[in-house]
């Protein structure tokens, strides 16, 4: 069972872009290929969140 978790990871990582195929084909469409390249790389690295919005709304 090494490696178990591993797998699964990488099974969730091919399991949620097939489930969200028809949603992603049109972001393809709409911002192009390198467009929906740096959609993705914004969502990863967690820019979507502007620190001083955040705060303000947490007071």
């Amino acid at each position: 069972m090494m490696g178990y978790h591993y797998l699964m990871r990488i099974g969730h990582l091919l399991n949620v872009p097939a489930a969200f195929s028809s949603k992603l084909i049109k972001i393809v469409k709409e911002k192009g290929l390198q467009g929906f390249i740096r959609f993705v790389w914004q969502t990863l690295s967690g820019r979507w969140l502007e620190g001083p919005e955040v705060q303000r709304r947490l007071r």
